[in-house]
């Protein structure tokens, strides 16, 4: 997979890497982690991520079946069109692979093996009938238990299926990703080591996330795809929980504004005469 990555010019980081490691453990060509969970910061290179391990699973056996969910239909067209097929068109891999356009049926096909990437809806009907290998449940704070239901039950009989739901921090809102992040943490708390892989960088609650020498602790992509230069920008401009969010990636119910719901603190503390 990093030679993949390589090859579509976004080499990967080391969070990537060590995400990949994880992710890919097999015995006996079984892999060991049929669900993989990631929680990360935005910006971080997870979309780059998942293009790397689809085009290598896609790559690696015939007749292979993915699947990727976004937060709407119109996102996942937008990644695969906008994002991801430009990296492809630009590298060595570029006559291996053909993409298909036509709205509500968008595809990455491999054209030397049949292996096919498909876009689908949210909804729980949207992949019944399809056996699937792989699954990307991209931005999974935005959706709901029947994303997943719409493809677990399909990749029962794949001896290597595997479900990926990948996330920054959501909001109250998000039941379905908060779930699966507090099943992540217990499971990486009780030394679990098998079923699920839960990989999470996130700010510790008693870390002050407002001090940049605490940034790369829990920004793996600081300097890389983000700037610690925009970090302090969005830091000084946005209301601190949704800074926090989008970089440390607590869950807001899990922080406290400190009463700074109107303006941010360092936006006060800055204007002060």
């Amino acid at each position: 997979m990093a030679d993949t990555a390589r090859m579509l010019g976004v080499p990967f980081m080391g969070w990537q890497s060590l995400t990949a490691d994880r992710a890919m453990e097999h015995v006996d060509g079984r892999l060991v982690y049929r669900e993989i969970g990631l929680s990360i910061d935005r910006q971080a290179g997870k979309s780059t991520l998942i293009l790397a391990v689809a085009v290598r699973r896609m790559l690696a056996a015939p007749n292979r079946w993915l699947t990727y969910t976004s937060a709407s239909r119109l996102a996942g067209r937008r990644k695969l069109l906008k994002v991801w097929w430009p990296l492809i068109q630009a590298s060595p891999l570029r006559d291996k692979f053909r993409v298909s356009k036509g709205t509500g049926s968008e595809t990455l096909e491999c054209v030397a093996n049949g292996s096919v990437l498909v876009l689908l809806s949210g909804d729980e009907t949207s992949g019944h009938g399809d056996s699937i290998d792989t699954s990307f449940l991209d931005e999974a704070w935005s959706l709901s238990e029947a994303s997943e239901q719409a493809v677990r039950p399909a990749m029962a009989a794949r001896p290597n299926g595997q479900l990926w739901v990948v996330s920054t921090a959501g909001t109250r809102k998000s039941a379905y990703w908060r779930g699966k992040v507090d099943s992540g943490r217990t499971s990486a708390a009780l030394g679990l080591t098998e079923g699920t892989c839960f990989v999470e960088w996130a700010a510790a609650p008693d870390i002050d996330v407002t001090d940049p020498s605490a940034w790369p602790g829990f920004m793996p992509a600081l300097g890389r795809t983000i700037s610690a230069e925009t970090v302090a920008t969005d830091l000084a401009s946005m209301r601190l929980p949704e800074w926090r969010r989008a970089y440390a990636n607590p869950w807001n119910d899990e922080v406290d504004d400190g009463g700074w719901k109107v303006f941010g603190q360092v936006t006060w503390d800055a204007s002060a005469i």
